[in-house]
């Protein structure tokens, strides 16, 4: 015998098919846009302008004011500022945004390899100039070219504080060179692995068309 579909619960079932699996994010100033799931935890940018003016470095609070946008998003549940700037492994992941611009003296030196060495001396481990004292391992590194800008997409893995974390880390300059676009989505390895499928959409979502 078939149960009967009433009139509400045909209409529950028709909104669920239409409620969307991603929620869409961005700056339409900077011209810089991504999708995420559903469901993830945002910290906006004046959570973040708050934490990162707490710092005794002159040098990071210069490049606050710098900053046009930046936002951070995870799957935990829980979390704050300082977790998106630490990179303590975390059992979900977890994506930073950020785009600000760049001082003279950076626009004049900004290289490919200054955008691969934003968090860590990449080129440092690879070449063998600095002792891979962290496990260093990178897995992919490609150059990228958007209609804003252009910049590198690596993949690479190191030991933090006796785990194994995976970083997925896009970085570009406009084509100017007046602005600096970073986008690193992290977690431990056994949680990159776990998440690799929506990681890969998350970072394949990023888009950059450039200011206007």
């Amino acid at each position: 015998m078939f149960k009967r579909i009433t009139a509400a619960s045909l209409a529950l079932v028709m909104l669920s098919a239409c409620t969307p699996s991603k929620q869409y994010e961005g700056s339409k100033s900077e011209g810089v846009f991504f999708a995420i799931p559903n469901g993830w935890t945002k910290i906006d940018g004046n959570e973040l302008a708050k934490e990162e003016s707490k710092s005794a470095n002159q040098n990071d609070i210069d490049r606050l004011a710098m900053v046009g946008y930046q936002a951070g998003f995870s799957k935990l549940k829980k979390l704050t500022a300082r977790d998106v700037f630490m990179l303590q492994p975390t059992a979900e992941p977890v994506l930073y945004v950020r785009i600000r611009d760049l001082f003279p003296e950076e626009r004049n030196a900004i290289s490919l390899n200054t955008l691969r060495n934003i968090i860590l001396p990449v080129t440092q481990y690879v070449d063998g100039t600095r002792a891979n004292d962290r496990n260093f391992q990178l897995i992919n590194d490609q150059e990228v070219v958007e209609k804003g800008g252009r910049g590198v997409l690596l993949e690479y893995s190191f030991d933090h504080q006796g785990t194994n974390e995976t970083v997925k880390q896009a970085a570009l300059y406009s084509n100017d060179q007046n602005k600096i676009y970073l986008f690193v989505l992290r977690c431990s390895t056994s949680c990159f692995n776990k998440n690799i499928k929506s990681i890969d959409e998350i970072v394949k979502s990023f888009t950059v068309r450039g200011a206007k």
